[in-house]
């Protein structure tokens, strides 16, 4: 069954709402708001929002994120950067046969608290139709994945999330805490389309030919939405003892969505079946 939220205190105790004003997208504030951020998603695939969280509530969430950090699950794996199996019809250093390496500790959406901030936001009514005026759609739904619908991402020393491309849609997410260095997101933007695949290009970026990537700004509380089906992107390797730490809010256009017992195990370790209703 859909989470929703379950307390009374007003959105503004967690986000900056002068300077974000989504509580109320009738007003031409938010309006304009929805424009830009629209505008920045066209232009480059993304829309990055500095100081959305207030630093309380981050500082609150990254406490929960340590004291859950030994109950993450480790996935560490090699993939390609289409999440498919190798062709073998193709060269071994064609895009679709070159692997990369994805370092990650999750933190289960089971395992947060509801009283924690980053849980309240993804659970707020107000959020969810922000999200969905900027990706332009009528209506979105919360994950109903007990593992997968929020969860908060570690990258500890030498950890990465090696370049790849979405299946989905569009991600939302928010940066929690920077490492002491490396961790960028880097993107290359639509570096691909659904008619051509563009491996010339995608081969170039794999390489570091051609076009710098892009980054998005990663300061704690920033909130991103990001569509990454047709942009190639990763998080760098990270370097010291500050574990990065991000939350990702999942969101679709369908009801009902969840991940696969396979999937889950892959990135949980265990199984969680979705509560019918």
């Amino acid at each position: 069954m859909e989470q929703t939220a379950q307390f009374e205190d007003p959105i503004g105790t967690l986000i900056d709402l002068d300077r974000y004003p989504i509580d109320d997208l009738s007003t031409t504030a938010a309006q304009q708001l929805i424009a830009n951020c629209q505008r920045d998603m066209t232009t480059s695939g993304a829309c990055s929002l500095p100081g959305f969280v207030r630093p309380a509530s981050v500082a609150a969430s990254v406490a929960v994120g340590e004291r859950l950090a030994g109950k993450t699950w480790h996935a560490n794996q090699t993939h390609n950067i289409y999440f498919t199996n190798p062709d073998p019809a193709l060269s071994p250093d064609h895009p679709r046969n070159r692997q990369v390496r994805s370092s990650q500790h999750a933190i289960a959406y089971d395992l947060l608290p509801e009283d924690v901030p980053i849980r309240r936001i993804y659970e707020s009514e107000a959020v969810l139709a922000f999200v969905a005026a900027v990706l332009g759609f009528d209506q979105l739904y919360r994950s109903v994945d007990p593992l997968d619908a929020l969860d908060i991402s570690l990258y500890g020393d030498g950890d990465e999330l090696g370049w790849h491309f979405d299946n989905s849609e569009f991600s939302v997410t928010l940066m929690l805490r920077e490492p002491i260095s490396g961790g960028h997101f880097e993107y290359h933007p639509a570096l691909r389309t659904d008619d051509d695949q563009r491996y010339d290009s995608v081969e170039a970026a794999l390489d570091g030919r051609g076009p710098a990537p892009l980054r998005l700004a990663t300061a704690p509380g920033t909130l991103a939405l990001f569509r990454g089906r047709h942009a190639l992107h990763r998080v760098s390797p990270v370097e010291g003892e500050v574990a990065r730490m991000n939350a990702v809010l999942t969101y679709g256009s369908t009801p009902g969505m969840h991940l696969s017992e396979l999937t889950q195990v892959l990135f949980y370790g265990r199984r969680v079946l979705p509560t019918a209703g």
